[in-house]
This record gives structure tokens, C-alpha cells and sequence, in this order.
């Protein structure tokens, strides 16, 4: 095997700084951040689980793996080494079907801040309006990608620098501003509120899911071998992301709290509240607030360029395999056209569900659940590989380790395991702020649409072994 700084492998388009922009644009957005919002200092608590159940170990576990197999197909190849291609392929198909419903969540959100930050609050509401946005900015990203990595690698930095940080920067400027200027904060300073109420099944499904914001830590490793010097760059580009990401979004949770009261917020445009909260009264509102939106929508589409740049290359690498038709499977330069298209087509489509499910917000919360469901199934698989190949491959270089011995792996999988047990168990049960639909109709279509996603890759993996018989 050649080594992993190998000159030989020429498609390395991918420096350090790029890497660390694309990784830290998929794992924060704040997008997520209006429902947390709610819960004041509580929210501290989920993003600490989050953090130190999650983001940390996640992050760890997936640096060792892309460093000891740097090749192209990530999740795919390295739950593949571990249990076999079947169980590789359910995991990159579960990884790449929530990636298609998370565009949907994350777009209806921009969409929603583009209508209230341009001042009309009713179009937010409107289906064919919220289509619309969707659909073409799936569309525009793709042709993005569809560029090559030098492009998505424009367009991820320029998401997460103006579309992340900036609006994140300015949004915790303008609560310190508020607040100095003596106006009334929202956020309540009790430090008993600093553990949310944890007895209600409902508090616990949002709040535990919360891992979830920052998920995607494993992605670019789809595309470890086109890193340079990916035993070092990786790694660092990881805990880089990781640490930005904390940094961003921990003061910025809190600044919606102190602007908006919980009662008020929007779920899906809370974060363009409260820019409108600050400068309610200010001339200096119409533009500020749309600027904001704006660049709210681009954070979006950086990050899902991210993901484009990752999840079509997996997808392909299994189609090679045989679960996939050959029109799938082709690479060309450094993109999956077939895939990358495909997915494009599979999102459009996702996105009409719109048109026949009643109320926006109801439907945010559920295709939020269904995501969550099988990210969560993806990273089971995924701490449950790793484990499995420092047992069975001990002898297998890796430039990067989880520190701490087999402990400091075994310490992270299992911490990271409970953490998405956790959430896949409490998903069930509806969030309390979502009182459009019944507990039995919540658990009922989530059910359903769980079952489907999953009978897909079944279907697939039979049709495979049919083939070959």
C-alpha cells in the first residue's frame, strides 16, 4: 500500500485550510440554533452532551479511521472492513438519505428568514414560495459541484466565513449591544434553569437530538486520499472545525435567548428575530435584517456543498460494488456526476412533500426526527467499526489514534454509542413544542418513514446478491 503522503497519487486538490473550512461548514450551521434557543441557560446543558457525547468522540474516532484507510468511500469502506460491503453500504445510504431530507429542514428555514427578513412574514408560510427555494438552491449547489472540488472548496469557504461566522459574530454583538444599552434580556440568569425539566419524554427527544447540529464530522473522509499529507492535515483540520464550531455557536444560542422570548421565537427564522428585536424601531432595519438573511442562506449552501462533496463519492464507491446501476458508479475528475445528479433529482422530489403534508412548522419537525433517526443509525455502525478494527486489523498503520490505548478507543465508542442510543430511543417520542399533530400520528408517520428508508438499502443489497447468484 502506498503511503498515505504517496506523491504517486497525484489528486490532492485539498489543502488544509479548504478542508478545515468544508468541515467546520458541515458541522455548524445555525440553523439549529432557534429551537434551542428556547430552553434559555438549559440550552448550555444539551450542548455540553452534545459536545462531549458527541462532537468529541465522533471527531476522534473518525480521524483514526480516515488516516488508517484513506481511501475513497469513507463511512463505506470503513464499516465495510469491519462487518463486510453490506452492512458499509447501509451505512453510507443511511448517511446519504438524511442528507437529503437535511436539505429540505435546513433550506425551509432560509427560506423562512428570507420572507421575514425582507418584511413578509406571510410568505414564509407559503408552500409554493418555500418550494421554490428549496428546489433551486438544491439545483444551483449542484451546479456548483458539479464544477469540481476547486469550486465547492470556493463555495464552502465563502459559506462558512460569511454565511457561518460573520452573521454568528454579529449576532452576539448585537445581543451585548442590547443588552449594554439597558433593554430587557429574555434570558434568564436563574442558575436552576441551567438543567432543563429532563421528565418529560418530549424535552428529552428535542434536547438529546441536539447532537445532531453537529453532525457531519465524519464526512470529508469520503475524500481522505485526495488530503494532502492526510495523516497531519486531517487530524488537525478535524479538532480545527471541532473547536470553531464550539466557539460560534455556544454564545450564539444564547444571544437568540436574550433577543426573542421562547414564547415568540420562530422555529425554522428565529435567528432573523432577533435582529429585527435589536433594531425594531431603527432605519437601519430593513437591510440589516436582510443581509443577515442572506447570509443565513448562504451558510446553508456552503454546508450542503459540503455534503455534496462528500456523500455522491461514497454512494458511487458502493455502486462499484454492485448495489448500485453503472450509471451511478462512474467517477469523473473529482465528482460522482451520476450520483451527484441523482441526488439532486431525489431532493427535488423530497422537497414537494411539502405540498401534501399540512403546516410548515409540523412538517420541519418531522423530517427533522426522520434525519436524526438515521444519522443516528449511521454512527452506530460507524463507533461500532472502529471499535471492531482495532481488534482485528491492530496491525494496520494509522498516522492519527484516538489517544489513550485501546482504552481511550473503547472510552470513545461507548460513549459515543450511548449518545446515539439515546437519541434513537427518545426520538420517538413527539417534541412538546409540537402541538400541531397527535403523538400518534408523530409516531406513526415517523415510523413509517423509517421503515421505508431502511427497506431501500435492503432491496438493494438483495438485488446485489440476486445478480450474483
Amino acid at each position: 500500500m502506498p503511503k498515505l503522503s504517496d506523491p504517486s497519487n497525484r489528486r490532492r486538490p485539498l489543502g488544509p485550510f479548504v478542508l478545515a473550512m468544508l468541515m467546520f461548514g458541515i458541522t455548524t450551521t445555525l440553523h439549529g440554533l432557534s429551537p434551542l434557543a428556547t430552553y434559555g441557560l438549559g440550552s448550555l446543558f444539551y450542548l455540553l452532551v452534545a459536545v462531549a457525547g458527541f462532537l468529541i468522540p465522533a471527531g476522534l474516532v473518525a480521524a483514526e479511521l480516515a488516516t488508517g484507510w484513506p481511501h475513497e468511500g469513507g463511512v463505506y469502506i470503513w464499516v465495510s472492513e469491519a462487518f463486510g460491503k453490506d452492512w458499509g453500504f447501509v451505512a453510507t445510504w443511511l448517511q446519504w438519505q438524511q442528507n437529503l431530507i437535511f436539505w429540505t429542514v435546513i433550506l425551509t428555514g432560509s427560506a423562512s428568514m428570507l420572507a421575514i427578513g425582507f418584511g413578509d412574514a406571510a410568505l414564509a408560510a407559503s408552500k409554493p414560495y418555500t418550494v421554490a427555494v428549496v428546489v433551486g438552491t438544491i439545483w444551483l449547489t449542484t451546479w456548483v459541484t458539479a464544477r469540481g472540488l476547486h469550486a465547492t472548496g470556493k463555495i464552502g469557504i465563502l459559506g462558512s466565513l460569511v454565511g457561518t461566522a460573520l452573521p454568528g459574530g454579529l449576532l452576539v454583538a448585537l445581543a451585548l449591544y442590547h443588552v449594554l444599552r439597558g433593554e430587557h434580556s429574555y434570558l434568564s440568569l436563574d442558575w436552576h434553569t441551567l438543567l432543563p425539566d429532563l421528565s418529560q419524554p418530549g424535552n428529552l427527544s428535542f434536547g438529546i437530538s441536539t447532537i445532531m447540529i453537529f453532525a457531519g464530522v465524519e464526512l470529508m473522509g469520503a475524500r481522505a486520499n485526495e488530503v494532502h499529507r492526510p495523516e497531519k492535515n486531517y487530524p488537525r483540520a478535524s479538532f480545527l472545525a471541532i473547536g470553531l464550531t464550539v466557539l460560534l455557536l455556544v454564545p450564539a444560542t444564547l444571544s437568540i435567548s436574550v433577543l426573542v422570548p421562547d414564547s415568540e421565537l420562530n422555529i425554522a427564522a428565529g435567528l432573523v428575530q432577533a435582529v429585527r428585536a435589536v433594531f425594531a424601531d431603527n432605519a437601519a432595519l430593513p437591510w440589516l435584517a436582510g443581509f443577515f438573511a442572506l447570509a443565513l442562506w448562504l451558510d446553508a449552501t456552503g454546508e450542503i456543498a459540503g455534503w455534496m462533496a462528500g456523500t455522491p463519492i461514497s454512494m458511487a464507491r458502493a455502486g462499484r460494488d454492485g448495489f448500485l446501476p453503472k450509471r451511478f458508479s462512474g467517477r469523473s475528475g473529482d465528482i460522482a456526476p451520476g450520483m451527484l445528479y441523482a441526488q439532486a433529482v431525489v431532493g427535488s422530489l423530497i422537497c414537494l412533500f411539502f405540498i401534501v403534508v399540512p403546516g410548515v412548522q409540523s412538517t420541519f419537525w418531522l423530517l427533522s426526527a426522520l434525519l436524526v433517526q438515521l444519522y443516528v443509525g449511521m454512527y452506530l455502525l460507524l463507533f461500532l467499526a472502529a471499535w471492531r478494527l482495532r481488534k482485528t486489523h491492530p496491525e494496520r498503520p494509522r498516522p492519527y489514534r484516538v489517544p489513550g490505548g485501546n482504552l481511550g478507543m473503547a472510552l470513545s465508542c461507548v460513549v459515543g454509542l450511548a449518545a446515539c442510543v439515546a437519541v434513537f430511543v427518545f426520538g420517538f417520542f413527539r417534541p412538546t413544542s409540537l402541538t400541531q399533530i397527535s403523538e400518534a400520528h408523530y409516531l406513526l408517520v415517523l415510523s413509517v418513514a423509517l421503515a421505508l428508508s431502511v427497506a431501500c438499502p435492503l432491496a438493494l443489497i438483495w438485488r446485489r446478491r440476486w445478480r450474483a447468484a
